[in-house]
Order: structure tokens, then C-alpha cells, then sequence
């Protein structure tokens, strides 16, 4: 039988550590959207700085998590720190580079959280959540490795009278769709930090 729900305020099953998680997600989508770089520079350093972040919330939160959980968590914690060093380590590294990193980084992290939000899907509130960001993040790492490095759409369009004419590059479509994944990923849990709130706070005013 699994164990129960960590009772410690900041372990993963707890409203703190989604919240933590969902303030670098959500900062690194709105970076990426709003900037007009795309290059690959921009995309390793804007990832290793997230990833540094994340791993840092969550090698937080599975040291303050119950037995059960904590292996993995912690291990998801490591290959994240991992590969925002190598980001910020090789910024000029390529697209290949870039590739390398972040699939690598997703499909491993990714699948750590999926399996515990498996395990734990009938005992744990937040396992649902698990299993969402866990499979969202495979998503983003299979995505990385099916776009051809080589890609480059041409476009052309009139503007004023004037034509602006360029590429869609493989490093522009790339960060793009991490931007992408770091909002809905951001939202996502940024909606489980209010479902966890809820759900402790609610005993409590019962118990009151």
C-alpha cells in the first residue's frame, strides 16, 4: 500500500512546490514569447537557467517528502540540474546541441514524474498533476527530436508597401515550441497549486 500524502509543507504532494515550479515555467514562456531571439544562445541560456531553478525547487521539496516518493523526486531534481548546467555551460553549442539537452532533459525528467504520478494515481491528490506535467514534458522531448535541424520555411510578406521577407529556422521553430510548453506546463501548475491549497485547507476548517 502506498504511503500516504506527505504531510511536510513543501514536499511535492503539498500546494509549495507546484507553485515554485510554475513561476520559472511561466517566466521562461513569457520571455521566449515576447522576445524577438530565437537563436539557439538565447534558447540554452533561457532553459539553463530554468532548469537551475526547477531542480532547485524540487531537490527542495523531495528532501522535505515522505520515503515513498522521494527517490524519484530527488533523481528528477539531479537530471534537471544537469542539464541546466550543460546549457549554460555550451550556450553556443548549436542546434544539435540544443536538441541534445533538452530532449534528453525532458524525456528522463519527464518519465521520472509520470511513473510516480502512476504509482500513486489512486492515494495522492497531486498525482494527477504528476502524471499531466510527466507526460507533457515527454511530449516536449519527442517534439524536439522530430523537428529536422535542417528545417527552413521561406516566407514573404507585403507590408506598407514594403516586402519583409525570411525563414522559419529550425532554432526559431525550437525555442518557440519550448516557450510553448513552458506556459501550458506553467498554467498547469499553477491550476494544481490552487486544487492542493484547497484541499489542506479544507480539512482545516473543518477540523475548526
Amino acid at each position: 500500500m502506498p504511503a500516504e500524502a506527505s504531510p511536510a509543507l513543501g514536499a511535492p504532494d503539498t500546494w509549495v512546490a507546484p507553485f515554485a515550479r510554475a513561476v520559472p515555467a511561466l517566466v521562461l514562456g513569457l520571455v521566449v514569447t515576447f522576445s524577438q531571439d530565437h537563436s539557439v544562445p538565447f534558447g540554452l541560456r533561457g532553459f539553463g537557467v530554468f532548469a537551475i531553478v526547477t531542480a532547485a525547487v524540487l531537490l527542495a521539496s523531495g528532501l522535505r517528502a515522505d520515503r515513498a516518493v522521494r527517490g524519484l523526486v530527488l533523481a528528477q531534481g539531479v537530471v534537471t540540474a544537469a542539464a541546466g548546467v550543460a546549457a549554460l555551460v555550451l550556450p553556443a553549442g548549436g542546434v544539435g546541441y540544443l536538441v541534445s539537452v533538452v530532449s534528453a532533459w525532458a524525456i528522463l525528467a519527464g518519465a521520472l514524474e509520470l511513473v510516480n504520478g502512476i504509482r500513486f494515481r489512486r492515494t495522492r491528490l497531486a498525482a494527477r498533476d504528476w502524471i499531466v506535467t510527466g507526460g507533457i514534458t515527454v511530449l516536449l522531448g519527442l517534439a524536439f527530436l522530430l523537428v529536422p535541424q535542417s528545417f527552413s520555411d521561406p516566407y514573404s510578406v507585403e507590408d506598407k508597401g514594403q516586402v519583409i521577407s525570411g525563414a522559419v529556422t529550425s532554432d526559431i521553430l525550437l525555442v518557440g515550441v519550448l516557450g510553448a510548453w513552458a506556459i501550458i506546463v506553467g498554467v498547469q501548475l499553477a491550476i494544481a497549486t490552487v486544487t492542493l491549497r484547497a484541499s489542506r485547507v479544507a480539512p482545516q476548517e473543518v477540523g475548526a
